[in-house]
C-alpha cells in the first residue's frame, strides 16, 4: 500500500479508529498549508483578528478507506454584478410621421 501525500493546500479526514466516546471526533486528519499562501492570506486580514478560509470537500476511497479529500482557497466573492447595459437611444428624425 503506498503512503497518500497530500498536495499543498489540501488535506484528509479519516475516519476515527480510536473514537471511543461521543467527545471523540469522527474522523481525523490533517490540512497542509503552503507558507506563501498563509503568508498571503495574513496579509489580506491586516487589522483582522481572524482569517477565513473556503474549504471544500470530496467523498473519495483512498487506499481502500473512505475519506474526505479537503482542499483550502481563498473564499469565494461574488464579483460585483456590471451594469445594466443601457439601450440605444434610437435616432426618431427619419421617421416620416
Amino acid at each position: 500500500m503506498s503512503t497518500y501525500i497530500p498536495k499543498p493546500n489540501t488535506g484528509t479526514l479519516w475516519p476515527n479508529d480510536y473514537k471511543r466516546t461521543e467527545q471523540h471526533p469522527d474522523k481525523r486528519g490533517d490540512l497542509v498549508l503552503d507558507r506563501e499562501f498563509l503568508r498571503q492570506m495574513l496579509t489580506k486580514t491586516t487589522g483582522q483578528t481572524t482569517v477565513t478560509l473556503q474549504i471544500s470537500g470530496w467523498a473519495k476511497l483512498i487506499n481502500g478507506k473512505d475519506c474526505l479529500s479537503m482542499q483550502a482557497s481563498e473564499p469565494y466573492v461574488k464579483p460585483d454584478a456590471p451594469a445594466a447595459p443601457r439601450p440605444a437611444l434610437v435616432d426618431d428624425s427619419d421617421i416620416p410621421f
